[in-house]
């Protein structure tokens, strides 16, 4: 992974983290109730939502419980849209069947492997939207405790939008009826997408100008997963500049990057999916993702080392948004000027570059296969184009394109 690339995003997430341990001691070491318990009106107090540290906001325990569901809900979800594309196969003997499952279209929504997953994202979303409904209510008068407000808002939006994104994106009820189920209420993906347009909307006009960029960004992605390429191009020319991304921290207790803990050289539940490895070519291909043989002979990933952070997007996505726009006519510029800035990272001598041509949509397509890998993205590009990629038999003829809601939900 380069070195030189700053995570910006994720220190939000190492400081709620942090505070997640640090509050709640606080609440036993120097409480308030005489039996060292937390009541209903500490929960709901202000100070729950952060404080103030020389003019920045800093989350809160409620806001650093919404960024630890979310690095658990993401974890789960990008690695198994991993499986059920090409980019992730399962080991000739894994000791968990999930990813082999996935892989080989049998996870069926009876399947009690999924409910941890689906669990984990519901809870993500109902803590981000609780901590919405408590920033609500909250009615501060002083500038400091606005500000407190006003941060926690932006994180509480930012997440819930992100948990309904996820939702859609992995999950459906059938393939018939893409929807999901929330708070015992049937919500279809589109509304699920809406959903989350509008808390990263509303969060927009309080954000400063880097949580600005973020939302942006967001918003640029929902546009291509969508296929609404009027909200890509809406946002897109206001989303990360060169080093911004939005990622989640694992700095916290056991806690590892979930890709490091499912395909490094040591674990045996899954491994990079040959086809993949196949298409490696160039010097900036292998760079991106490197690949090893496993003593069992399967194909390990040394990209991640294990505290890396989670990535979700970043300015390097942006790039290849833009030349995907670009060759749909939607936005100005030359495509292939776009994906060289992303390729020219991992080959800065330029060898990798591609020659000045006319790209299209199927190359656009190869190349965020290489350069967005391990993020989720294949699984949504392999859907949106209709096409089967190299799973055999291909994407288009599997039984499952997204995961199955578990049955316990549909009763």
């Amino acid at each position: 992974m380069l070195k030189n690339k700053r995570y910006i995003f994720r220190i939000g997430a190492a400081l709620c983290i942090a505070l997640t341990f640090s509050s709640c001691n606080k609440w036993v070491n120097d409480p308030k109730s005489p039996d060292s318990t937390v009541d209903e009106s500490q929960l709901s107090s202000l100070e729950m939502l952060g404080r103030i540290d020389k003019g920045v906001y800093v989350n809160g325990p409620i806001i650093a419980g919404v960024w630890r569901a979310g690095t658990t809900a993401s974890s789960d979800l990008l690695v198994a849209s991993g499986a059920i594309a090409d980019e992730i196969t399962s080991t000739a003997v894994p000791n968990s069947p999930f990813y082999k499952e996935l892989d080989e279209d049998k996870l069926s929504p009876d399947n009690p492997s999924l409910f941890s997953a689906w669990s984990n994202v519901q809870n993500y979303r109902a803590r981000a939207e609780d901590a919405i409904k408590l920033a609500t209510q909250q009615n501060p008068s002083e500038e400091d405790k606005l500000k407190i407000k006003q941060g926690a808002l932006i994180n509480a939006r930012l997440h819930a939008g992100y948990a309904w994104m996820l939702l859609a994106d992995y999950f459906t009820v059938s393939e018939a009826n893409r929807a999901v189920y929330a708070d015992h209420m049937l919500v279809t993906h589109e509304q699920a997408y809406a959903k989350a347009q509008r808390y990263w909307e509303e969060a927009l006009p309080i954000a400063n100008d880097q949580e600005k960029r973020l939302l942006h960004s967001l918003l640029t992605k929902l546009g291509i997963s969508t296929q609404n390429y009027a909200l890509a191009v809406a946002h897109i020319n206001q989303s990360f500049s060169a080093a911004e991304n939005f990622a989640f921290l694992n700095t916290v207790g056991t806690v590892s990057n979930a890709f490091f803990s499912a395909l490094s050289i040591n674990v045996r539940d899954a491994a990079v999916d040959p086809t993949l490895v196949a298409v490696l070519k160039t010097t900036a291909d292998k760079a991106r993702n490197p690949v090893v043989k496993a003593p069992k002979g399967h194909w390990s990933l040394t990209y991640f080392k294990e505290r890396d952070p989670l990535l979700v997007t970043d300015f390097d996505e942006m790039q290849l948004i833009r030349a995907e726009l670009a060759i749909r006519g939607l936005l100005t510029g030359n495509a292939v000027d776009y994906v060289n800035t992303v390729i020219a990272k991992y080959d800065p001598a330029g060898k990798s570059n591609l020659p000045a041509q006319n790209l299209t949509l199927t190359d656009i397509t190869a190349i965020r296969r290489i350069f967005l890998s391990w993020r989720g993205t294949r699984l949504i590009d392999l859907r949106r184009f209709n096409i089967d990629g190299d799973l055999t038999p291909g994407f288009t003829k599997r039984n499952w394109h997204w995961i199955g809601v578990p049955e316990i939900e549909t009763r």
